[in-house]
This record gives structure tokens, sequence and C-alpha cells, in this order.
């Protein structure tokens, strides 16, 4: 049985991805705004000569984010079956290390995998925003940023960590015990 204040702190892993989606999502924001910034003060800048090429490694990258974390991340690695199977031991978070029995520490390991999954999740959807920041910034190609920025919205959206999820894994540390 997991003690109701360690439940608590367990949830409240929670409150902490979903401050951090929302610095995500932030920054996702900032990046188009300091991009207008500067391409309004620079409009009919000059593009470097291998630009389309950057232009075009960039765009594979952001099609290749895109496939890591649906095609394979969010498969291998997020759905309720793989974090609570996890074959390595994982790292437990400091905050959740006041555990008092096998079944807590089972739950606090499973949750800190969770977070450290989520949290990668958010980075792989944020780095497609990114792309476009350096596509606007370097060769002032605004429309792609734009469009990137949106893609990349879009999947922090869909990634927004549910707390019925973790709270359904934490249920299910429960069920299964200390296995």
């Amino acid at each position: 049985m997991i003690r109701e204040e360690f439940r608590k702190k367990l949830e409240s892993r929670h409150t902490l991805l979903v401050v951090l989606w929302l610095r995500f999502i932030c920054a996702d924001f900032l990046y188009v705004w300091i991009a207008d910034f500067i391409l309004a003060h620079e409009p009919n800048a000059p593009r470097p000569a291998f630009s389309n090429m950057v232009r075009a490694g960039l765009w594979v990258l952001a099609v290749g984010d895109i496939w890591l974390l649906y095609g394979f991340w969010k498969k291998r690695f997020l759905t309720k079956e793989a974090v609570l199977t996890q074959p390595a031991k994982p790292q437990i978070t400091a905050s959740l290390r006041d555990h008092a029995s096998p079944v807590e520490e089972r739950a606090a390991a499973v949750i800190s995998l969770y977070f450290t999954f989520k949290l990668s999740a958010f980075a792989l959807a944020a780095a497609v925003a990114i792309y476009g920041f350096v596509l606007a910034f370097w060769g002032h190609y605004g429309t792609d940023q734009y469009v990137l920025s949106v893609v990349s919205l879009a999947l922090l959206l869909y990634e927004f960590p549910s707390k019925a999820f973790l709270q359904e894994l934490v249920r299910e540390i429960e069920i299964r015990g200390d296995r």
C-alpha cells in the first residue's frame, strides 16, 4: 500500500510536468517574437549562399524528430506497460526518496522514469520550433518558422501531461505490488 502523503508527492510530479510543459509552450512563442523582431529590423538581409542546403537539412531534422517522437519514443517509452516494465532500475528523483515500502520505492522509480520520458518528449517537440527559429534567424525563412512553430505547439499540446495517466500508473503499481 502507498501512504497518502507519499501518493501526494507522486502526484505532485504532475504539477511540475505541467509547469515545465508551459515553459516549453512559452519558449515557442518567444522564438517567434524574437525572430519577428529581428526580421522586422533586417527584412532584406542577404541569405548565406548555402542556406537552401541548411534549410533542407533542418526540415529533415524536424521530420526526423517527429518520427522519433511518434514512430519510436511514444510507443517504446510512454505507454503504460512500457513505463511499468522498464528492465533497468531507474534513478529515483530526490524528492521521492523517502519511500517506506517496496511498493512505494517501485512507485517512486516508475514515476521518476515517466517524468524523464515525458520531459524528453517535450524536448523533442520543442526542438522542431528551435529548427524554425534557426531558419528565421539565420536564413530569414519566416514562413518556415511559423509552420515549424505551429507543428511544435501542436505536438506539445498533444503531449500535455495527463494527471489521470499518472494516477493510473500509481494504481497499477499498487495492484501489482512490489514485483
